[in-house]
C-alpha cells in the first residue's frame, strides 16, 4: 500500500504532548492553544473536514506560527497552514492520478478525502513543473481512452 498522510498519526508522533478534541466551535474548524498544547476541531466537520483541519493544525505547528499580530500577518499563515496542508493531504504523484480521471473538482475532492475548497488550494498553488506534470497525466490517461 502506498503511504497516504494521515494528520492525526503525524500528530501522535511528532507532537505526543499535544491533546486533540472535537469540540462545538460554532462556525471555527479549529482553534489551536500553543499555550495549553491543545487543538479544538468542530464535532460537526465531516471526516475528510477533520482530516483537513487537523493537517492546518499541524501545519501551524510546523511553522512555528504564533499569535499573528495583524490582520496581514494571519491572512499569510493562513495560507501558508493551508498550502502546507493541501502539499502533505495530496502529494503530486496522488493529485496527478485522481485528476487524470475524475470528472470534476467534486469527484476528486471526494477520491482524495478533502474538502474541495482544500482541493482548489492545491490547484491554485502548483508551479509550473508541477502543473506541466499534472496535465501530462491527463492527457496520458485520454490518449490511452
Amino acid at each position: 500500500m502506498t503511504y497516504v498522510y494521515d494528520p492525526g498519526d503525524d500528530m501522535a508522533e511528532r507532537y505526543p504532548g499535544w491533546v486533540v478534541r472535537k469540540v462545538a466551535l460554532r462556525g471555527v474548524p479549529e482553534l489551536l492553544c500553543r499555550r495549553r498544547r491543545v487543538i479544538l476541531l468542530e464535532r460537526s466537520l465531516s471526516a475528510a473536514e477533520y482530516r483537513c483541519a487537523l493537517a492546518h493544525a499541524v501545519a501551524h505547528l510546523d511553522l512555528g506560527h504564533e499569535v499573528a499580530m495583524d490582520r496581514r500577518a494571519e491572512t499569510r499563515e493562513e495560507i501558508a497552514a493551508d498550502d502546507l496542508a493541501a502539499e502533505r493531504l495530496m502529494p503530486l504523484w496522488r493529485f496527478a492520478d485522481v485528476g487524470a480521471w475524475s470528472m470534476s473538482p467534486q469527484e476528486a475532492a471526494v477520491e482524495l478525502d478533502v474538502t474541495e475548497a482544500l482541493l482548489l488550494i492545491r490547484w491554485d498553488g502548483l508551479g509550473p513543473a508541477e502543473l506541466d506534470h499534472v496535465r501530462g497525466r491527463v492527457a496520458a490517461r485520454e490518449d490511452a481512452a
